[in-house]
């Protein structure tokens, strides 16, 4: 598809104004750091990194599944996806790479042949003890930022926030003990399941626009910023360039932002907002905050406050160690 034409303001050359560029980028951050969908969007991120960095071979959603097999013994993929609190077709993802590792099988129900029960293997089973080890190092690692007496209170907010049924995030059925379950008390799946919640929220009540939380972000950015290029996004941001270059293509084929050739490297684009863009941003606007009070419906303003806080301790002690930390300061 062919890029809108438009006249984009051009950023400086690299390292005639770097400082102020750099203020200008950590400011435009200050406001994403006070806001709770950015701040669990990057704690995910964090979880990921610490867990890749302790883990001896599993990601960490293949651990949670190899945790949950361990616990329920032979499960239906169905009952695995709700434990879990995902969907079918990413419990399918998940379950075909451990298939492909032999540490889990597929057999059929006995009593219904067209539902397919996992199971560890013997050489899943094998495996439990480390990961269960690694589970644990990461729980640890995630919570130190926060005050010992802080933690109960931080862990059981996230799971009443995670566990409400009756929302458009993927179901979850909690075990009936949340200190007994084996994902229930888990500060990285509680955290990443009020994400889901977010997430699901905002498409829920955005539903005519298609856009993505990151998609918005970026046009947010770039009505407050006169440009921007896909790597500077990615710097500024905090994501993976390959994650940036997906959510700039979504934008440039709806013509909601346009980019061309830098001056200062060709191999580079320059992205703006188009007034279509400036439009769309303007009508989500309110619908992203409507999603946001609906993720935290029955939850008092100072409570709220009180978990942002704790978010923003979390980031601030780990963001460093993202390859892309993104412009942050003051956390």
């Amino acid at each position: 598809m062919h890029e809108a034409k438009a006249h984009i303001p051009m950023p400086a050359a690299p390292g005639s104004d770097a400082g102020a560029s750099v203020a200008s980028d950590v400011g435009i951050m200050a406001r994403f750091q006070a806001r709770p969908g950015f701040l669990l969007a990057r704690i995910d991120q964090i979880c990921t990194a610490i867990h890749g960095e302790i883990s001896s071979g599993e990601t960490l959603a293949q651990a949670e599944f190899l945790l949950l097999l361990d616990a329920f013994g032979a499960v239906s993929q169905i009952a695995l996806a709700r434990a879990a609190g995902v969907d079918k077709s990413t419990t399918g993802y998940v379950l075909d790479n451990l298939q492909t590792r032999d540490l889990i099988v597929r057999t059929a129900c006995p009593d219904d042949r067209r539902r397919a029960l996992v199971s560890l293997t013997p050489a899943g089973a094998g495996r439990i003890a480390r990961v269960r080890a690694d589970h644990a190092e990461l729980q640890h690692q995630i919570l130190l930022p926060l005050d010992p007496p802080d933690r109960p209170r931080f862990a059981a907010l996230l799971h009443r926030l995670g566990a409400d049924p009756t929302g458009p995030a993927p179901l979850w059925v909690p075990a009936c003990d949340p200190a007994a379950g084996v994902l229930d008390g888990a500060a990285s799946f509680l955290l990443r399941r009020l994400l889901q919640v977010f997430q699901a929220q905002f498409l829920a009540c955005t539903p005519a626009f298609g856009l993505t939380l990151r998609q918005f972000s970026l046009l947010f950015i770039l009505s407050v910023r006169p440009s921007i290029t896909q790597m500077g996004f990615a710097r500024m941001f905090g994501l993976d360039p390959s994650t940036c270059a997906v959510i700039v293509r979504g934008l440039v084929a709806r013509a909601l932002i346009v980019g061309q050739a830098s001056p200062h490297d060709r191999r580079e684009r320059v992205y703006a907002i188009t007034p279509q863009g400036r439009t769309t941003l303007s009508d989500v606007q309110m619908l992203v905050d409507r999603s946001e009070r609906l993720t935290f419906r029955g939850e008092s303003t100072a409570e709220i406050r009180w978990l942002v806080r704790r978010l923003q301790r979390i980031v601030g002690a780990y963001s460093h160690r993202l390859r892309f930390p993104g412009a942050l300061a003051g956390l």
